[in-house]
């Protein structure tokens, strides 16, 4: 509060957003402060400190503050054209205004050019009635431009009901955009779970846009909407044994997982039985499968579902020496979040206490001979299917990050990689050799974390947690001051901003080059 009561000039103003921003990162608020990010907001001089306040507003605001400030939260946003503020203070008004707020919404919606103020439109619509909004987010699924079509579409899965079927049937098969189409196929078997006819109806469908999948992510994606129906159990299963490709065999299993503790499955496990199939018995073989292959992730959520005291395996396991040969095979550096798993899993089933298991630690040493010889301002272009971004890495800031990203791409680490994850209006990650988010090279990097913000176009590094860094790495949309000292920051796209909007999941990086001050 003492730091929110001061007025402050245009500088000071911008480090006093920052740190009432701060305060609310570690679930610090109170009314004064949101106050102040209020007027910082409304006086409009600083671009920074507007982008902080209204970020602060639209996610850590309490709703008993924004509905008593409902009148001064609207007229913000009625005045604001900068798209980026916008996007944010949308989200307060929702908040503030609920399901009064669905006039100004549909004419947003309809009318605003910009699609990050859609987006968070559509991530914030609990409070809005569905049956008004239904139609028109509906029509977004089945549109051109694919941010909004996926972000459609996870509203659709949040809130869609039963009755929305006929239409929901009529866009599973009208959606342009493949992952839309995935995240409405989902939603429907869960719509239809317990009525065969239309659960076979969609799983037609589904099955038919899985033989046609252009590649491995689509496949995936696909996949996880047979979690609603453990009748599909053997076609997950045989996806794993296949092991075709690491996104589809990860995606198998963690649906197989997340299956087996549906009341639907105890469902058709008590069917089975019946028959003489034990799927407790199966789903275990499956699970030791799945150690046995050595493939980290594999072995990981393999160990993750061994250990679940709600799966109950203490009852169901008598030899544990797979596991413990597995263990002996997790040794290497970077197997150490498999082997960790394996350690967990045998402490829980042999009734021990669970012990302190080792954190990964960065092994990558600086080159700084390597360094010494960058621009400070070092150029890369990252060659995608869609286009060329380039970037302008933070060297100073971040000599280990920015050796290891080069040092990568120099010998083709990143060359035909899938973005294998894009969030509307948030990020587009890649690096992962796998193309299921789990991979990276054979060492780890430290944590470089900098004053440097995140803004829209911040180049920053996927973690684990501290010094977990290694290949993965993401675009960002907008800003995302959250990020901040949690996530390293090396770099900004300076050119093809519009190329990293239009990247989705499954298109390519090419190539990542280095440029010299000319560009080329």
């Amino acid at each position: 509060d003492r730091l929110a009561e001061k007025n402050m000039d245009l500088q000071e103003s911008e480090g006093q957003a920052m740190g009432i921003f701060r305060f609310a990162l570690r679930g610090i608020t109170s009314d004064i402060g949101n106050n102040r990010m209020l007027t910082i907001c409304a006086d409009g001089s600083s671009v920074v400190g507007m982008n902080y306040a209204s970020y602060h507003l639209g996610r850590y605001a309490s709703l008993e503050w924004l509905k008593a400030n409902t009148v001064l939260v609207r007229q913000l946003f009625d005045k604001e054209r900068n798209a980026i503020i916008r996007s944010q203070i949308i989200k307060a008004v929702i908040k503030a205004e609920g399901e009064e707020a669905w006039s100004l919404v549909e004419h947003v919606l309809k009318s605003d050019e910009d699609y990050r103020v859609k987006v968070n439109i559509m991530a914030s619509m609990r409070p809005i009635p569905w049956n008004k909004a239904s139609k028109l987010i509906y029509e977004f699924a089945v549109g051109e431009d694919p941010g909004l079509s996926i972000a459609a579409a996870e509203a659709i899965k949040k809130y869609a009901v039963y009755t929305d079927l006929g239409e929901h049937l009529k866009a599973i098969d009208a959606a342009k955009n493949w992952r839309s189409r995935a995240l409405m196929i989902d939603k429907g078997l869960e719509l239809v779970q317990g009525k065969k006819p239309l659960t076979k109806k969609i799983e037609k469908k589904l099955f038919a846009y899985f033989a046609e999948a252009r590649h491995a992510s689509e496949k995936a994606w696909l996949l996880k909407g047979l979690v609603h129906d453990p009748a599909q159990y053997q076609v997950l299963v045989d996806e794993v044994k296949k092991a075709n490709a690491p996104v589809i065999t990860t995606t198998a299993l963690e649906t197989l997982i997340a299956m087996s503790s549906t009341k639907s499955f105890e469902k058709e496990k008590e069917a089975k039985l019946k028959s003489g199939i034990d799927l407790d018995k199966e789903f275990l073989e499956v699970l030791k499968l799945a150690i046995n292959s050595g493939d980290v992730t594999s072995v990981s959520l393999a160990a993750g579902a061994l250990s679940d005291p709600a799966m109950n395996y203490k009852e169901k396991i008598t030899d544990l020496e797979f596991l413990k040969t597995a263990l002996n095979g997790m040794q290497d550096p970077e197997k150490v979040e498999a082997r960790n798993a394996l350690i967990v899993a045998l402490a829980y089933l042999m009734d021990k206490q669970v012990p302190r298991v080792s954190p990964p630690g960065f092994n990558h040493p600086i080159d700084w001979d390597r360094i010494q010889g960058l621009d400070s301002d070092q150029l890369a272009a990252i060659v995608t299917s869609k286009g060329e971004v380039i970037v302008q890495l933070n060297v100073n800031w971040c000599p280990g990050t920015v050796g290891a990203f080069l040092e990568l791409a120099e010998r083709g680490f990143y060359n035909d990689g899938t973005i294998h994850r894009v969030v509307p209006n948030f990020v587009a990650q890649d690096g992962c050799p796998r193309g299921d988010g789990w991979g990276g090279p054979e060492f780890t990097i430290r944590s470089e974390f900098t004053p440097a913000p995140f803004v829209g176009g911040t180049l920053g590094m996927a973690s684990a947690g501290q010094d977990t860094e290694g290949s993965q790495w993401y675009f960002t949309h907008s800003p995302t001051p959250h990020l901040e000292g949690k996530y390293t920051n090396f770099g900004y796209v300076v050119s093809g901003m519009e190329i990293v909007h239009q990247l989705e999941v499954g298109d390519i990086i090419e190539r990542i080059e280095i440029l010299d001050r000319e560009g080329n």
